[in-house]
C-alpha cells in the first residue's frame, strides 16, 4: 500500500538520500513505504470505476480527499487549469502572508539549494492552497509543473483536486500524494510531499512542498518537506512578542538542540503560545480551533513563576520545571541565554533583516523606514496620532524590527492607571513600601523592559511629577524601585505615543520640555485612516484577520467605505467588519446596512485638552509626594500636611476592591 500521510518522522534523512541544509541532527529517520504505482492504480478502479469502497486499498486521507472531489460532482478527466491571478489580487496575496514570506524565504532558499540537483522544485502555500513563494529545479521541469508552480496560482484541493498541500492543511500532518494518488489524470505527472506550518498558537498557517514530476521520489523528501516547516514554525516562534520563551524536553539533562517544544509566556508567567509539540507534551489540545490557552504558569507546573524565574537565571544550562503530576521536565531559554538575577547591560548586536512593518501607504512605509533607522540608531521615537489610527501596531514592528527585538516589549498605558498607582507600575516597589503593597515586591515596567523595549502609550497623560523620575531614569540608565535606596542598572530602548500635542502641551507647561526633546528622538507621525492610499489593502488584511475572503465586499461597497470619515480609524473600521461579519448571513456578500452608523457617522474633532479637577491636581501632589519620599508613606503624609491614616485612605481608593 503506499504511503501517503507521514509517520512522526525523528529529526534526520537516511543516509545515500537527498542533502540536508544545515542545522540537522544525527538521528535515524523512520522511513516511509515505497512507491507501489499497481496498488494504486487497484484501489482507482475500485474506487472510481467499479464505485466501490477503498478502504484499505489507498491511504485513508488521500481516499477521503477522493470522496469530497467526487462529492462536488467532479470527474477525474476534467481539464486542470493552473490559471495565475491579476496583480492586484497577487498584491494582496502576498501582503496578507506578509510575515509568514519573510521568515519563510531563508528556509526556502537553503532547502532548494539542497534539492535543486536532484531536479526537485520546492513550495511554500497559504493556508487556503495559494502559492505564495517557489524555488528549486523550475525552468527545465515539464510544462505542468511550471505552470503550476508560480505565486498566486491556486493550488487548493477545492480547484486542482487531491495534492499533498492541500492534505497536509487539511489533515495537519506531513502527507506524500504520488502519480495516480491525485484525483484528475492532468495532476498524476507530479510526485509531492507536505508538511502543514503551524504558527505559536498552533494554527495551520500555510504547507511546504517538495515535488517532483516523474517517478523516484526519494524517500528523505517528506522528511526534508517537515524539517523545513519546523524550522520556519520556529522563526515565527522566535518572533512573537513575549517576556520569555522556553525550549521544554523531558527528564535533567540540558535541552537538545530540536525539541520543537516551546512555550511563550508574558512577565507574570501567563501562557501566550505553545508549539505543538510543547501541547502534547504538557497536555493541551493539539487543535486550538481558535481558543485562547488561558493557562498560569502554576496551571501546569509545580512552581510558582516568580520562585522558578531564579532559577533559570542563575543556571547555565536551563532550569529544572515538575509538570502537575510529577513529570520531570527541563526548560531552556530559546536564544540559549541564561539570564543573570541582574544582567549587564546589553551591548548593540549588528542590525539584523527583520520582519519590518508594510502599511501600504507609500507616504507611511518611508516614514517608517526612517523611523527604523532613527532606532536602530539608538534614538527615542515617538509616535502621533489620532486614537485607532495604529501607534501601538507601529511600536511593536519597532521593537520586533530592532536590534533588540529578540528581548521583551513592555507596554504601559499612562492614562488608564491613576496617578497614585503609575509610579509603583512604571518603577516598582520593595516589599512593604506601602500598605497594599505586593508581598516581596514587585518589578516595575521599566526594570521588565531590561534588554528590550519599553512603550509607554498616552505618554502625554502622564503627571508631571512622574516626568521628572522618568527623565532621570532615561539619563542614567537607571531605575529606583520604591521604597528602595539602591538603583538598578537597565538597558532598554524607548517608544513612545500619543494622541497629543505635546509641543502645545509643553507650551501650556502640561509637559516637561526637556523629558520631551528626550523621548522624541525621531517622531513617527502616522496618517488617520481617511487620508491612507491603502485604504483597500488595509480592507484585506482586516478581513484576512477575521479568516473572510475579500470578495465578502464588492467594489461599490468598498468605495464607500473608503469615502466614510471613520474618526475611530482602523480601530473602529476593524469592529464594524466583525460586526458586519457576525451580522450577515454567513458566506453572503456584505451590505451596505450590515454596517449600520458606520458610514454615516461624522468626523470627529480632535480631542481637546481636559482641564484638571481639583481631584485630579490633589492626586498628582499625592504621586509627587510618594515619588520624592521614595515610597515612604509617612513621610509623603508629613510632606503634605496630611494624616498618615487620610493618605492610606486616598492610596486604598485608587486602588479600588482588593481582587
Amino acid at each position: 500500500m503506499p504511503a501517503s500521510v507521514g509517520t512522526n518522522l525523528v529529526d534526520a534523512a537516511p543516509p545515500g538520500s537527498l542533502p540536508c541544509p544545515g542545522h540537522c541532527p544525527e538521528a535515524a529517520a523512520v522511513p516511509t513505504p515505497p512507491y507501489q504505482p499497481e496498488a494504486i492504480w487497484h484501489a482507482r478502479r475500485t474506487f472510481f470505476d467499479d464505485g466501490a469502497p477503498a478502504e484499505g486499498l489507498v491511504d485513508g486521507a488521500v481516499l477521503r480527499s477522493w470522496q469530497r472531489c467526487s462529492g462536488l460532482g467532479r470527474s477525474v478527466h476534467e481539464a486542470v487549469d493552473f490559471a495565475p491571478v491579476e496583480r492586484t489580487a497577487l498584491q494582496r496575496l502576498m501582503e496578507r502572508n506578509r510575515a509568514l514570506l519573510q521568515v519563510a524565504q531563508p528556509e526556502l532558499t537553503a532547502l532548494a539549494g539542497a534539492v535543486h540537483p536532484a531536479g526537485y522544485a520546492v513550495l511554500l502555500t497559504d493556508v487556503r492552497g495559494h502559492a505564495l513563494a517557489v524555488d528549486g529545479m523550475i525552468a527545465a521541469r515539464s510544462a505542468p509543473l511550471r505552470q503550476a508552480f508560480r505565486a498566486g496560482v491556486d493550488l487548493s484541493e477545492a480547484s486542482i483536486g487531491t495534492n499533498a498541500m492541500s492534505l497536509a492543511i487539511q489533515e495537519r500532518q506531513p502527507v506524500r500524494v504520488l502519480g495516480a494518488e491525485h484525483f484528475y489524470a492532468d495532476t498524476q505527472i507530479f510526485h509531492c510531499c507536505a508538511a502543514p506550518v503551524f504558527d505559536p498558537q498552533g494554527e495551520v498557517v500555510g504547507a511546504l512542498d517538495v515535488s517532483h514530476d516523474m517517478p523516484g521520489m526519494q524517500h528523505s523528501a517528506l522528511w526534508l518537506a517537515e524539517r523545513c516547516a519546523q524550522r520556519i514554525e520556529r522563526r515565527l516562534f522566535e518572533r512573537l512578542l513575549a517576556y520569555l520563551r522556553l525550549e521544554i524536553d523531558v527528564g535533567e539533562a540540558a535541552v537538545g538542540a530540536a525539541t520543537q517544544a516551546w512555550l511563550a509566556l508574558d512577565e507574570d508567567g501567563q501562557l501566550l503560545a505553545a508549539s505543538r509539540a510543547a501541547r502534547q507534551l504538557i497536555g493541551l489540545p493539539l487543535d486550538p480551533a481558535g481558543q485562547a490557552l488561558a493557562r498560569g504558569f502554576s496551571d501546569l507546573f509545580e512552581s510558582r513563576f516568580e520562585t522558578w524565574l531564579p532559577q533559570l537565571r542563575a543556571g547555565h544550562h536551563g532550569a529544572p520545571l515538575r509538570l502537575r503530576g510529577g513529570v520531570q521536565l527541563r526548560a531552556q531559554r530559546m536564544d540559549g541565554l541564561s539570564p543573570a538575577a541582574r544582567p549587564a547591560p546589553i551591548t548593540r548586536p549588528a542590525a539584523r533583516p527583520a520582519a519590518q512593518l508594510c502599511f501600504g501607504d507609500p507616504r507611511l512605509d518611508r516614514a517608517f523606514d526612517r523611523a527604523l533607522r532613527a532606532f536602530h540608531a539608538e534614538l527615542p521615537v515617538l509616535v502621533t496620532g489620532e486614537t485607532g489610527c495604529g501607534k501601538d501596531v507601529a511600536a511593536r514592528a519597532l521593537h520586533a524590527a530592532g536590534p533588540q527585538g529578540g528581548g521583551p516589549f513592555i507596554a504601559l498605558n499612562c492614562a488608564a492607571i491613576p496617578a497614585e498607582l503609575l509610579a509603583g507600575e512604571l518603577f516598582g516597589h520593595v516589599d512593604g513600601a506601602f500598605t497594599g503593597a505586593r508581598r516581596g515586591g514587585a518589578v516595575g515596567k521599566i526594570e521588565a523592559a531590561h534588554g528590550g523595549t519599553l512603550f509607554l502609550d498616552e505618554i502625554g497623560d502622564m503627571p508631571l511629577t512622574l516626568q521628572a523620575a522618568l527623565l532621570r531614569v532615561l539619563d542614567s540608565h537607571e531605575v529606583l524601585r520604591l521604597g528602595a535606596t539602591t538603583p538598578t542598572p537597565v538597558s532598554l530602548r524607548v517608544v513612545c505615543a500619543t494622541h497629543r500635542d505635546l509641543r502645545d502641551a509643553v507650551a501650556q507647561g502640561r509637559f516637561r520640555e526637556d523629558l520631551y526633546f528626550r523621548i522624541a528622538g525621531h517622531v513617527l507621525a502616522l496618517l488617520p485612516l481617511r487620508e491612507r492610499s491603502d485604504f483597500d489593502a488595509v480592507l484585506d488584511t482586516l478581513l484576512a484577520g477575521l479568516q473572510q475572503p475579500p470578495e465578502r465586499l464588492d467594489t461599490a461597497l468598498r468605495q464607500r467605505l473608503r469615502a466614510a470619515p471613520w474618526p475611530g480609524n482602523v480601530r473602529q473600521l476593524a469592529h464594524a467588519l466583525r460586526r458586519a461579519i457576525a451580522l450577515a448571513d454567513p458566506g453572503a456578500p456584505l451590505a451596505a446596512d450590515d454596517f449600520e452608523g458606520d458610514l454615516a457617522m461624522p468626523a470627529a474633532a480632535p480631542p481637546a485638552a481636559a482641564s484638571p479637577s481639583l481631584r485630579d491636581a490633589q492626586d498628582h501632589a499625592i504621586a509627587q509626594a510618594l515619588v520624592q519620599a521614595g515610597g515612604n508613606v509617612t513621610a509623603a503624609a508629613r510632606q503634605l500636611g496630611m494624616g498618615r491614616a487620610t493618605l492610606y485612605r486616598r492610596l486604598a481608593q485608587a486602588r479600588g476592591p482588593a481582587a
